[in-house]
């Protein structure tokens, strides 16, 4: 078995490259080793058929047995011969057979090394976890072996790449000596995995980001990069006079920045404005739609689709990682453009900052005869003194105050 595993590991190698690209994250690296020796007990979330085959390539030359449901053994000969081989241990559910348990101790007794997916089939809806069936936990206790939790988001395909995090060992004997607990016990235990796979799961989605939408130089951001270094480039002919506090110009950290929008010109503007950030821009459904090409070009530049006639929750989502990832997100508050400054101020920018839990910025744009001037304003909190987040009444009231003060901006150079 063991030489028809190998065979089947070396000529699988190449295609897992291209149609299971993973990317691993650690909860604790030096805690977490993907080259170790002797008995492991993996317990992973199940977004697909392939995650199996994945684990196999994340754990280099190990053979890996995994509990499989008695469905996989039932597709023919081939089917479950291959199974067999790669490990599969079968676990007969439809007739209550729960001899894999102790077949399970008896290899992790082996030193061997054990997969389950706890929640029994795949998730129907990849985003969210399932409960899970706690007889795994009987496993870890009756071995004594610590559980190492791997949250997968299943995102396979040729031009795809799934992402991995790998957290730190539960050793389910810190919190339970009794090898056959009870069934409160059980809840218990099934409450302290299931909460760190959560942890994991939202791990996992922070460094998604933060690869995607990182603040710092890397050569992954060549195309943004390049599209924003033509958009700063074409700022350059922009005649703009700063007044107000010019420190906003240098600010660190992830924020929102609200100012008034007059004419198409604006989103380019960010660029001169704050010439050493990539910055974001919440931008207007109908300026996306139907130009695929333009669509994406937009987004290279930075811009966020953000559709007006809904509450955009997807868009306002992104806006509020990518602030957390440490970038500003500017937002053009009246919606629109609006050359007489009338207009009063949408939720958008609040319901961002609020999101990350940010600061807001203000900035006017100004335009008197040939010179354009730019205002800058101060910094505002989401938060209370007590750094808890603001209420939907405090934020329209937050709101409403940046309004006034925004183009009160304007009325003295000196501010």
């Amino acid at each position: 078995m063991i030489i028809l595993f190998i065979l089947g590991y070396i000529m699988a190698f190449p295609a897992q490259l291209i149609f299971f690209k993973k990317r691993v994250y650690y909860e604790d690296k030096k805690s977490s080793n993907r080259f170790k020796r002797g008995k492991a007990f993996i317990v992973s979330n199940h977004t697909s058929l392939i995650d199996y085959m994945v684990t196999i390539f994340l754990f280099h030359f190990r053979r890996i047995f995994c509990l499989m449901s008695e469905l996989v053994f039932q597709h023919g000969f081939f089917v479950s011969f291959f199974t067999k081989v790669m490990g599969g241990i079968k676990v007969d559910r439809r007739n209550y057979d729960f001899s894999f348990i102790n077949k399970s101790c008896e290899l992790l007794e082996k030193k061997k090394m054990l997969i389950v997916y706890p929640e029994g089939r795949v998730e129907v809806q990849k985003k969210k976890l399932m409960y899970f069936h706690p007889t795994y936990l009987l496993i870890a206790l009756r071995s004594n072996t610590p559980i190492t939790p791997i949250y997968m988001n299943g995102d396979y395909g040729i031009f795809k790449r799934t992402h991995i995090v790998i957290g730190k060992e539960i050793n389910l004997r810190d919190y339970c000596s009794s090898v056959n607990p009870t069934k409160e016990e059980l809840i218990e235990l099934n409450k302290i995995v299931t909460d760190k796979m959560q942890d994991l799961e939202k791990l996992c989605h922070e460094n998604i980001i933060l690869d995607k939408y990182g603040h710092k130089f890397h050569p992954k951001y060549f195309l943004k990069d390049l599209g924003r270094f033509i958009a700063k480039t074409i700022s350059l002919f922009f005649h703009l006079k700063f007044r107000g506090n010019k420190e906003l110009r240098h600010v660190k950290g992830g924020g929102v920045v609200v100012m008034n929008h007059q004419s198409f010109k604006d989103p380019l503007m960010m660029y001169k404005i704050f010439p050493r950030r990539r910055v974001y821009i919440l931008t207007a459904e109908v300026v996306f739609d139907g130009h695929k090409f333009r669509s994406y070009m937009l987004r290279q530049l930075g811009c966020i689709r953000i559709d007006r006639n809904i509450y955009d929750k997807e868009a306002i989502d992104l806006a509020a990682d990518i602030v957390k990832a440490g970038n500003l997100v500017v937002v053009f508050a009246s919606g629109h453009i609006d050359k007489e400054n009338i207009s009063g101020f949408k939720a958008g920018a609040s319901l961002v900052a609020s999101r990350a839990a940010a600061p807001i910025y203000t900035i006017l744009s100004k335009i008197e005869g040939k010179k354009n001037y730019i205002y800058l304003g101060k910094k505002y909190s989401v938060l209370d003194n007590d750094g808890k987040k603001l209420n939907s009444k405090n934020l329209k009231l937050l709101m409403e105050n940046i309004h006034d003060d925004l183009f009160k901006l304007g009325d003295n150079d000196e501010i």
